[in-house]
């Protein structure tokens, strides 16, 4: 099997897993917080279920992105990437341990999603709660193991972790503020748009800042950032961030505001949609930046 065959599938099972990750952290901090207080039972089950499949596809696409990363290294198709020696070579790799992590994370996200659905008590609530965010700091740690960040320090590390986390907490918004926009009255639904844009100016300054520190380590000058193929695949990810942005901007300075007065709820139901695509993208460029090119150093 041809090496661009198998780099098309760990891009996409990447990027799989990546939206997976966003949906969890939706959940993990949408889902209780806002869920709860917003959205009907039916909905919050809806929402559960949806993040249990995102959980899922994540696992799979988690456990073929290693067949694949084997196959990749052998060269020899499937045989080769079901090869046993193979296999636990690179079980024993930056791969496997990326792998196992991952695994982890994801059974202890199924875990406490399914039961959340029987949990009645608060105590037990809370509980699962604080296990849902260690296996998102377990998802989140998964990332500094392979790639380009691995051979790097502590604070590069950290500085990774940040982004990533930072990334799923808004992109992962999107789906439970979409469903707001179409199930809250609008009083209800202009505090949570407010709510949300506040936290954003926050969090989304906290992802610029650790994804610059990391790209300006990682390329290492403005040559490389626009003659190499890392730094020009930067470049897309970075207009792709600027096109999210002016969205969201969109959001706080008009559609936002304009919930006031009664109106714009599709507008801004539509507009969200958009930003989801666009996310995706997002998210499809990093696995392409993550996985076919690198660094020059």
């Amino acid at each position: 099997m041809e090496i661009y065959i198998w780099n098309t599938v760990i891009v996409l099972t990447k990027t799989a897993f990546y939206v997976g990750f966003a949906c969890i952290a939706g959940y993990t901090f949408f889902g209780n917080v806002y869920g709860g207080n917003t959205l009907e039972n039916g909905e919050r089950r809806s929402f559960s279920q949806i993040t249990l499949i995102a959980a899922l596809i994540a696992f799979l696409a988690n456990a073929i992105w290693f067949f694949a990363n084997t196959g990749a290294m052998v060269e020899e198709g499937i045989v080769g990437a079901l090869d046993l020696d193979m296999i636990s070579i690179m079980w024993d790799s930056s791969i496997g341990d990326t792998t196992l992590w991952r695994l982890i994370g994801l059974i202890g996200v199924a875990i406490v999603v399914i039961s959340s659905q029987f949990c009645v008590w608060k105590l037990t609530k809370f509980v699962l709660n604080a296990v849902l965010v260690i296996c998102l700091f377990f998802l989140s740690y998964s990332f500094t193991l392979a790639g380009h960040v691995s051979v790097m320090g502590v604070f590069e590390k950290g500085l990774l972790m940040v982004h990533v986390i930072v990334m799923a907490w808004w992109f992962g918004a999107l789906y439970p503020l979409k469903k707001a926009c179409n199930k809250l009255e609008f009083e209800k639904l202009y505090q949570l748009m407010e709510r949300f844009g506040k936290q954003a100016s926050v969090m989304v300054s906290l992802l610029l800042i650790a994804g610059l520190l990391l790209a300006i380590q990682l390329v290492g000058g403005l040559d490389a950032l626009l003659f190499t193929n890392y730094g020009q695949t930067i470049l897309v990810k970075l207009l792709l961030v600027i096109c999210v942005m002016k969205i969201a901007a969109t959001h706080k300075l008009k559609l936002v505001p304009q919930l006031k007065n009664n109106d714009d709820r599709k507008t801004l139901s539509k507009s969200i949609s958009i930003e989801m695509f666009v996310a995706i993208a997002i998210l499809s460029v990093t696995a392409v930046l993550t996985s076919i090119v690198g660094p020059v150093n």
